[in-house]
């Protein structure tokens, strides 16, 4: 059976993607003519991939495999009616009505067409509260058994076959390579990086006892600018928050002593200068350690404490303090990350910084992921080589609504740059690496894919442009391609999985 499948898929090989079948195909390895055909056709939502037997006037044919496949998410067409429907000469008809699949994504048809010469097939599928019009094509049908075709067609050199199944039963895509403008590029490594104002690290100013106000923030919580993270029951003698908390009520308290007695005549106007200057340089002192711009209090709060608040709006990012923990002058307790806009910092070989100048955007990827992101707005482009690593910074700023880029991530892309150079581009998860060898694999058949070493271009990261090996409108496998790869090693077992023939 597995010869079977080859040969019908050398026979594919002619009208992969048309509207009829080729003739003189082979047909089933248990027969010694041929006369069937394999037929591969697209619409806009469906593809039809279809293995007939030969036919002989008035006997009913083996089994038709009709395979159809939704081309939204490449999985088999599991519910729905399909009508086979056969005009021949002198006015023949035949009509089969098809209630269900076989098999998900497998319908089957035992035609008796009753007359000899050249046949019409078209199929109507009643699915998703639509009628899918698909045509098949053209076949012959003979007077006799004796009247079929013998010679039996071999597979090409390099033909690899992966059956519906087994495509259907993974993550698989197909895509049209296709004419794109895309813009030269450097490769660079780089990572992620927070912008100036949107990382901050919450320290500690004074010595104390780390306390609770409410819920304790953990890590992924989002916070307000100014908002309480924790508080601090000061613990140190000298210059601790209540020290200065003291020196600003007794500044407040003279000047408001000076104020009556220079109301009373009793002073001069320097000597409440002095207590006002006194004053505000103990508010200053208290206010560099987050104390309050007055001393008596914030409505209620206890005035024997210390709120430690976020300087940014943002998420808990990292908790460095427990609750209850002493904590010295300078403990790094809070990271606040302000995670909806971050950066992406290439770092540019000094052999391509002349041409950083001329940069338009970015595409990268990041560690454990091949997802492309894009980066069109550069923050700022370097001016010193870095001695060590002998690169120069180019900043991007990159949106991150969905948070799936995190501070730290390391990085590898393109940057892009000049005017677009035009070309055949195939999707970038398209293009394996094989041994220092780009590579692709062109679908030819429902089942039959074709290995291609390509030489490749510019990319923008979703799309890369080939020089060689694709052609602008050939199929190519996009998700799934090294599952095909491990099938062209004979790692994937090919199968009929119960087809009929």
């Amino acid at each position: 059976m597995r010869v079977t499948r080859a040969v019908a898929l050398a026979a594919a090989l002619p009208c992969a993607g048309c509207d009829s079948p080729s003739t003189g195909e082979a047909a089933p390895a248990d027969h010694s003519h041929a006369g069937g055909g394999v037929v591969t056709h697209w619409t806009e939502s469906l593809e039809l991939f279809v293995e007939y037997p030969p036919h002989v006037r008035g006997i009913a044919s083996d089994p038709w495999a009709i395979h159809l496949t939704w081309l939204a998410d490449w999985k088999p067409v599991r519910e729905g009616r399909l009508v086979l429907l056969l005009r021949g000469p002198g006015g023949a008809r035949e009509e089969i009505v098809l209630a269900a699949p076989a098999s998900p994504g497998v319908y089957a048809a035992s035609p008796t067409l009753t007359e000899t010469g050249t046949w019409r097939a078209d199929l109507t599928l009643t699915a998703r509260g639509a009628e899918h019009a698909i045509p098949v094509g053209q076949l012959r049908v003979f007077a006799s058994e004796e009247a079929l075709p013998h010679e039996v067609e071999q597979p090409p050199p390099g033909l690899i076959a992966l059956p519906k199944e087994e495509q259907w039963a993974m993550p698989f895509q197909v895509e049209v390579a296709e004419t794109r403008g895309i813009p030269s590029s450097i490769p660079v490594t780089g990572e992620v990086t927070a912008p100036v104002r949107g990382l901050a690290h919450v320290s500690t100013p004074v010595e104390g006892l780390l306390l609770l106000q409410g819920p304790s923030p953990a890590p992924g919580e989002v916070v307000r600018e100014g908002e309480t993270l924790a508080l601090i029951a000061p613990t140190s003698l000298d210059d601790s928050y209540a020290r200065m908390r003291a020196d600003v009520v007794e500044a407040e308290r003279e000047a408001d002593r000076t104020e009556r007695l220079l109301a009373a005549g009793a002073i001069s106007e320097r000597r409440l200068e002095e207590a006002r200057h006194n004053l505000e340089v103990a508010r200053a002192a208290f206010e560099a350690v987050g104390g309050l711009s007055s001393a008596e209090g914030d409505g209620g709060s206890d005035p024997h404490v210390y709120p430690l608040r976020s300087p940014i709006g943002g998420v808990i990012a990292d908790r460095h303090v427990a609750p209850g923990e002493h904590v010295a002058v300078g403990t790094h307790a809070f990271t606040v990350v302000r995670p909806d806009t971050l950066w992406f910092v290439a770092r540019v070989p000094a052999r391509h910084a002349e041409a950083a100048g001329e940069v338009r955007g970015a595409w990268f990827t990041v560690e454990g992921t091949t997802q492309a992101h894009a980066a069109d707005r550069v923050v700022s482009v370097g001016t010193i080589i870095e001695a060590g690593s002998r690169t120069l910074p180019v900043r991007f700023a990159v949106a991150n609504p969905d948070g799936a880029l995190k501070v730290g991530m390391l990085a590898a892309g393109h940057l892009l740059l000049g005017e677009p150079v035009e070309g055949v581009a195939v999707p970038t998860p398209a293009i394996l690496d094989e041994d220092g060898l780009a590579v692709v694999y062109v679908k030819l058949g429902g089942e039959a894919f074709q290995r291609r070493v390509v030489e490749t271009g510019p990319s923008d990261g979703s799309w890369t442009i080939v020089h060689s090996g694709v052609a602008s409108g050939e199929q190519v496998v996009a998700v799934g391609a090294y599952q095909v790869r491990l099938a062209s090693l004979g790692a994937v077992e090919v199968s009929d999985h119960g087809h009929p023939h």
